[in-house]
């Protein structure tokens, strides 16, 4: 669907009664298409000038921004003072002095790029980030009528600007590295804003991103021992002799064309070789193509419509690069994208065809020099693999309990294998090339499977197997953790804490189980990452670190315990997720002394409480806590776990031209049968689910019966491949019922029915 029409779409929702909260859905989904939009590098030119008129603590005031002595008056929004300060329309400001700027919808975060510099800043946050250190603003960025404003002040200054504020002539002014003539106030502002550093320690990572991720984040960060919560892919940024180089002939000469469309990308099983081919139906006029600091070679084409869209199959594709997927970047003007999650220091290069079609964007193959044994003990054994460039590497654990293969993608293999003199763990390696293109080595383990782990440095990967846990080994083909009984422990009675939105699931065992030792097996078999053993006062924590939300079941055999790692789907053909809407920095609607997010998370909470106790039903929360995650973070989580049913709890708010409407009072449940639902061939679609919901609420509260209801553009619904419904439980703007809302007992009723309502649907599948 074009961007317009979703515009259009989500401001014809806007004028419906009680949705007014809703359009926060609408706001989040058209903040993604306006971070979508153009990211286009400029040449340092400084000829900015304006007059705006804004509003200063109530009163109608003109301020100008005046830039290296110029103004100018076609900026698309004025700046506006908050607290004393002035925030400026990013992209229409910054890019016009030679920045690049980028938006991360999962996130919520700008980031400005000036030359070698950047600053990450998140909506609604005082903290920034200037080349991986953080400070304190005076005031945060903001969203305002639909604009990311920012304030002005701090990145300037810490990019090298003079700032000054001209009182009298109520103007802002900006001078250029060079160009500057001292510095002034802004009204009621220091002469340089106060930098903090924050508390020692905090070393929480904030990413220059550009375009979305393949799964959208959360925009709050995790605290340092936890792992991100569901549909976070962590991309962290690397230095810069681990980037890929560009190795392009020539660069790509801008040539006019009428408008193209990109109508196909060739992967390399297509084109033979280490290289992907979009195709386009007429000559292409424009291509830029630039390395994003996490290794993500974005490639826009411009005047071009795109007919791709999503991510691309490169399974067997033998390139070293994690995911590729493409958009319609922009739609004014016309810009298709197409990125690369490149994987370590590989080479590329991008071309045209002579006929300016086929834009070809090749990877040069690694070649393997050396393998190597480095140092080897009684506690670890190490194994050196160089290449030309970084090799990629992934490990398969097919050969136990015999053998660890490593395979390279695009290399060649130009070492021989070799003998372990000495050490605990293997006796010898092979080394060689398979069809498919990639490098192999071959490491045969002695008696004992040991653990592994994999570390970079330069060109270098170095594998070492390692001994961190004794009495426990894992199967990376059963998914099974086999812990000897020479200790007796009753593991299916043993306490456990499932921290699925962290990816961990631990079993409390006795101290006794010290006897196993301590530390961290590594089993990358993409299912567990890794598997702990610590002490945590008089217990001994055994956690599984895992790749994606887990089930675990135990059993016991002979000589072991067998803890199994499953899918939650291969245990329970009954899963729902409940996801308490809000949260976070998105409070949705508060009024009458209640805030959406909180009674969302508490009814939530209750609902759970039911689903724990029903022993036939698994149930999983998209949030715990007061935290964001991202309206499509939620999809993605639950059509990751194979959910049957996804219940989103609310409550409403309604308005009369931009004022709260006490009047609109009840409760309704909305649906859409979204295309990844139908194309999953569900036998209960949401509308049948729908009205199981609304009729059990309706005769449980005796509230007005609002009705089912039906959107296509609630993210939540459209991006879900089950049977979803958003139930709207109240008015909070309706005084008598937000003091329902508000009662505990009400909340238990709400709670009861929609459990009740998670049966019933469940029986009819």
């Amino acid at each position: 669907m074009k961007a317009k029409n979703l515009l259009f779409i989500a401001n014809a929702v806007e004028n419906r009664e009680g949705e007014a909260e809703k359009r926060g859905h609408q706001r989040v989904f058209r903040r993604s298409l306006n971070g979508l939009l153009k990211c286009v590098r400029f040449t340092f030119v400084f000829a900015i000038f304006a007059i705006f008129s804004v509003t200063v603590y109530g009163q109608d005031v003109v301020v100008r921004l005046v830039i290296d002595g110029t103004e100018v008056f076609d900026l698309p929004a004025p700046p506006i003072v908050v607290d004393g300060r002035t925030l400026v329309p990013v992209r229409e400001v910054f890019e016009r002095v030679g920045g690049i700027v980028g938006w991360h919808a999962g996130h919520r975060q700008v980031s400005l790029f000036y030359g070698d510099d950047v600053i990450v800043m998140t909506i609604d946050e005082y903290r920034a980030n200037f080349n991986g250190d953080f400070f304190e603003m005076h005031t945060p960025p903001i969203i305002h009528n639909e604009r990311t404003m920012i304030p002005l002040r701090f990145p300037a200054e810490v990019f090298g600007f003079d700032v000054r504020w001209d009182d009298e002539k109520r103007a802002a002014i900006v001078n250029s590295p060079g160009n500057g003539n001292g510095s002034g106030d802004e009204p009621n502002e220091p002469e340089s804003p106060v930098i903090i550093l924050p508390p020692a320690g905090d070393d929480t990572p904030m990413l220059p991103v550009v375009d979305p991720p393949t799964l959208p984040p959360v925009d709050e960060p995790p605290e340092d021992d936890e792992l991100p919560p569901p549909g976070v892919t962590a991309r962290p940024v690397l230095n810069p002799e681990d980037l890929a180089r560009d190795i392009s002939a020539l660069p790509i000469q801008t040539i006019l064309h009428p408008q193209t469309t990109i109508t196909a990308l060739q992967t390399p099983r297509e084109t033979g070789a280490a290289a992907f081919v979009a195709i386009a139906s007429s000559p292409i006029s424009e291509v830029q193509h630039f390395l994003l600091s996490d290794n993500r070679l974005v490639i826009d084409i411009h005047n071009a419509a795109s007919a791709l869209t999503g991510n691309f199959d490169i399974s067997g594709s033998n390139v070293p690069i994690s995911g590729v997927r493409a958009s319609q970047f922009s739609q004014e003007p016309s810009v298709a994208r197409i990125v690369f999650d490149v994987i370590g220091s590989a080479e590329y290069s991008v071309s045209l065809s002579d006929d300016r079609t086929r834009l070809t964007v090749s990877f040069s193959r690694n070649r393997i020099s050396a393998v190597l044994p480095a140092q080897s003990d009684e506690f670890s054994q190490s194994l050196l693999i160089a290449g030309d460039v970084l090799p990629s590497i992934t490990v398969s654990t097919e050969g136990f309990p015999h053998f660890i293969t490593l395979n390279i993608d695009n290399a060649d293999m130009a070492a021989a294998g070799g003998i372990f003199e000495a050490g605990n763990f293997a006796s010898h390696f092979e080394t060689g090339q398979n069809t498919d293109g990639t490098a192999f080595v071959r490491v045969f383990v002695r008696d004992e499977w040991p653990s592994f782990s994999l570390s970079q440095n330069a060109n270098v990967v170095a594998f070492t197997l390692h001994r961190s846990i004794s009495g426990m080994r894992y199967d990376s083909v059963n998914r099974e953790l086999r812990i000897s009984r020479e200790l007796a422990l009753n593991l299916s009675a043993a306490p456990r804490i499932n921290d699925y939105l962290r990816f961990r699931y631990t079993f409390v065992l006795p101290a006794e189980a010290e006897v196993f030792g301590r530390g961290e097996m590594s089993v990358p078999d993409g299912f567990v990452n890794s598997v702990s053993l610590s002490r945590v006062g008089e217990h001994m924590h055994l956690t599984f670190n895992t790749a994606r939300v887990l089930s675990f079941t135990v059993f016991e055999e002979p000589d072991y315990y067998v803890i199994r790692a499953q899918l939650p789907r291969e245990i329970s053909p009954f899963i729902v997720v409940i996801d308490p809407g809000h949260g976070g920095s998105a409070p949705g609607t508060s009024h009458h002394g209640v805030v959406e997010k909180d009674f969302a998370l508490d009814v939530s909470r209750m609902v759970m409480q039911h689903l724990e106790s029903d022993p036939f039903i698994t149930a999983f929360a998209t949030r715990r806590e007061d935290v964001y995650v991202s309206v499509l973070g939620r999809a993605e989580f639950a059509n990751n776990l194979g959910a049957g049913l996804f219940v989103s709890i609310h409550a409403n708010a309604a308005e009369r031209e931009g004022v709260p409407n006490p009047e609109p009072h009840g409760i309704e449940t909305w649906y859409t049968i979204s295309e990844l639902e139908t194309a999953a061939n569900h036998s209960t679609d949401s509308r049948r689910v729908g009205q199981i919901f609304q009729q059990n609420l309706i005769n449980r509260t005796n509230a007005n019966n609002r009705g089912l209801r039906h959107e296509p553009d609630f993210v939540v619904l459209r991006e879900t491949n089950m049977p979803a419904v958003l139930l709207e439980l109240g008015f909070l703007t309706n005084p008598d019922e937000a003091a329902l809302l508000a009662c505990p007992d009400y909340r238990r009723t709400l709670a009861s029915a929609i459990y009740q309502s998670i049966v019933e649907a469940f029986a009819l599948a």
